[in-house]
């Protein structure tokens, strides 16, 4: 029970050092909060500007490598066998003049080096290569046209991933030659600062370069618990920001420490905790006693009132304190006889109108099934008389079942018997023109439901499904569906357009109708009654596809 709510005058002046609470926790929720949103938001600003420092540097050099291919520096009329030292010169001044200076080779129609930047380097081709068209190799001389840009390991003969950027050439003798640049990762820590921790990754993960190697698994590629959908996360003792460039082609992840922080944001939360225990306990102890002994009637009232929420009218308050109080008391009964009386009152005329409606619906039959019945009877007589003495059972059997009022609901089962009867007379009135299907599970066939529900359902099918086409079918259907029963009539009808399935969708939802559905209406009043707002119809229909009607109901057995 919360105390602060007492408002007797005595027992306000007397515990009003409970409200000193308020503004102490406030403020040492303030102090977290605030707390918590400076170190987040420095360590989100920090990896940001770090990140954009990776990627600016990799963007801006990768980007004047591309260009510098893109430009074709060498020229229409180069020979590249008579011309090796100004091919040379030239791509090793580029290369110079650049932040990260690339190792190059060119590379002749038959994939032989005809220059080399450092002639340190191992140039290696993989077996492979020559007789596939993968590859970065591969695809440099199956796209002349384009500078390709990406993560190989495969060429430098280590299996060390580094940036290849490549292009191929034609010369004046029309024969192709490839240019191709290694850009070594490793030099964009040189270039930033020592102590900054970062990984690269191609677009699919990839292991370019990482600053530590706890970042990247045996596979070579980044860590699953770095690859995150968000920009900005935390991973164990690091905040890491991620962010893609150069089309998605590389991903840059910057990493913070935050083991400092967190021990000293954690300190903070002790030390504001410490205090608050402290101060909540001293308060408690000197003022809990006194709230506690001056309370008890004020307890009493408020379990009284708790009771009622709940819809207890039985209990009776009783009090025998000061005068205020015994007078709340005696209103305070008075008052559940009052409504307890109301109540019952209320609840045996709410029965007395939910059973006559109830009977009413379910009585309710069409008149027009009943005056078509009976003219095919009488055909069926001169016709056809054993045929007619059976539908003469069936329709017996159908109406009697319609107005036994002891019945509301039935088993599946049972119910689906007289309906049978009911899909018996109408098939016989429209012959070969009408056909059904009966798709009921025996895990089902002892789920109650409303008396002739589906009679009502089938019946606004033929009614309205009729118009316009020959022949038609009506399928039903029932199944057990997270614990409700669901039961669908379909037919293969002439449907309904848009504004008539809205009418119909409005119908089914209001108490009174006064239209032309009055089955579809009767069901859906009838579900509602017995079973409540939770249940009921769903009608779905186009225009020449038919009209499907899905009944939903709760299981009971």
């Amino acid at each position: 029970m919360d105390r602060t709510k007492i408002y007797f005058k005595d027992e306000i002046r007397r515990s009003f050092i409970l409200y000193a609470l308020g503004p102490a926790v406030g403020f040492a929720f303030v102090v977290i909060i605030t707390c918590a949103f400076l170190w987040n938001w420095r360590l989100y600003t920090q990896s940001v500007e770090e990140n954009r420092k990776v990627s600016i540097l990799l963007e801006e050099e990768i980007s004047s490598y591309k260009k510098f291919c893109e430009e074709n520096p060498f020229g229409d009329n180069i020979v590249l066998k008579d011309n090796p030292a100004y091919v040379y010169s030239l791509l090793k001044n580029f290369t110079l003049n650049q932040k990260i200076e690339a190792d190059f080779v060119v590379l002749d129609e038959n994939s032989s080096v005809v220059l080399q930047g450092n002639s340190q380097r191992v140039f290696y081709i993989p077996e492979w290569q020559n007789s596939s068209p993968w590859g970065a190799l591969g695809r440099i001389k199956s796209n002349p046209e384009k500078t390709i840009v990406e993560v190989s390991a495969d060429y430098n003969g280590l299996a060390k991933p580094e940036i290849v950027v490549g292009h191929a050439f034609f010369s004046r003798d029309k024969k192709p030659f490839c240019l191709i640049f290694f850009l070594s990762p490793e030099k964009i820590k040189d270039i930033l600062q020592p102590s900054l921790r970062f990984a690269i990754s191609n677009g699919f993960g990839r292991f370019l370069y990482a600053s530590d190697s706890r970042y990247k698994n045996q596979l070579n590629e980044i860590k699953s618990e770095y690859r995150n959908e968000k920009n900005y996360f935390h991973v164990e003792e690091s905040a890491v920001y991620h962010a893609r460039t150069l089309d998605n082609c590389f991903e840059i992840y910057t990493f913070s420490d935050v083991s400092f922080i967190k021990t000293t944001f954690l300190l903070l939360l002790l030390s504001i905790f410490i205090f608050l225990s402290l101060v909540v306990s001293g308060l408690f102890i000197s003022a809990g006693k006194i709230a506690e002994e001056k309370t008890v009637t004020i307890d009493k009232i408020v379990a009284a009132c708790e009771s009622v929420s709940k819809g207890t009218f039985k209990g009776r308050l009783s009090v025998e304190s000061n005068i205020e109080f015994q007078t709340i008391a005696n209103a305070f009964n008075n008052m559940l006889d009052d409504v307890h009386n109301l109540i019952e009152e209320n609840r045996r005329e709410v029965r007395e109108k939910y059973t006559a409606e109830l009977k009413q619906l379910e009585m309710q039959f069409n008149p027009h099934f009943m005056f078509n019945t009976l003219e095919t009877i009488k055909f069926l007589i001169k016709l056809d008389p054993e045929r007619a003495q059976k539908t003469i059972v069936c329709l017996s059997e159908l109406l009697r079942y319609s107005i036994d009022s002891g019945i509301s609901v039935m088993p599946i089962s049972e119910d689906l018997h007289y309906i049978e009867n009911y899909l018996y007379i109408l098939q016989l009135r429209f012959g070969e023109r009408f056909t059904y299907s009966i798709d009921v599970p025996d895990s089902v066939k002892n789920c109650q439901i409303p008396k002739l529900i589906l009679q009502s359902l089938i019946g606004n099918s033929v009614k309205h499904g009729f118009e316009g086409i020959d022949k038609m079918h009506v399928s039903i259907t029932a199944r057990s569906v997270s614990g409700r029963l669901v039961i669908s009539v379909h037919d293969n009808g002439s449907g309904m357009d848009k504004e008539t399935l809205k009418s119909v969708r409005s119908i089914l939802k209001s108490e009174q109708n006064e239209s032309g559905h009055t089955g579809l209406h009767n069901a859906q009043r009838r579900i509602k009654l017995m079973y409540g707002d939770s249940f009921g119809l769903k009608i779905e229909s186009s225009k020449e596809s038919g009209t499907k009607i899905k009944v939903t109901l709760p299981v009971i057995r």
